[in-house]
């Protein structure tokens, strides 16, 4: 069964999310919800997701943030799946998203029934691979990871 953690700052978008789809018929299961980076990094902590849809601009850390830490944590054995829904659609935004191991990038508005393909692709994949997170053996300290801006980056991108 897939464990799916929810990351949106905006409460109608998330609860939408969670309630909107059939997780049963999917074979997952809601473990988590979060309002911006910060918060998911700790709930994720608890329950442990194998899945995350998340949003890229959000308060205190955005998404992008949210899943370099991911990238970059020691700790996990596991690397969730990710699946990214955002306003934002430069080019370059997206390239950052998809080299941080995002599956798939959905823009909003979208139609339900694309996000419902998105997650089922999404568990078609993670049953046929676990992605294990490499580490080096000799590596003894952590690094730290870098906290990343999206306003920053966008902001670069305009000018």
């Amino acid at each position: 069964m897939m464990r799916v953690m929810v990351v949106e700052d905006e409460e109608m978008i998330r609860k939408g999310i969670v309630m909107a789809v059939d997780w049963a018929a999917l074979d997952c299961i809601v473990v988590g919800e979060a309002a911006n980076g910060e918060q998911a990094l700790a709930v994720a902590e608890d329950c442990q997701p194998t899945l995350i849809i998340t949003d890229l601009k959000m308060p205190k850390m955005d998404g992008l943030a949210v899943m370099e830490h991911f990238a970059h944590d020691s700790k996990l054995k596991k690397i969730p799946s990710f699946i990214v829904v955002s306003a934002v659609g430069k080019e370059r935004i997206t390239e950052d998203a998809f080299s941080l191991g995002a599956d798939y990038y959905v823009l909003k508005p979208f139609d339900n029934k694309m996000l419902l393909n998105r997650i089922k692709h999404a568990r078609r994949a993670g049953e046929r691979r676990m992605r294990e997170i490499s580490r080096q053996t000799e590596r003894t300290e952590e690094k730290q990871v870098p906290v990343r801006n999206l306003e920053t980056d966008v902001t670069n991108i305009i000018h």
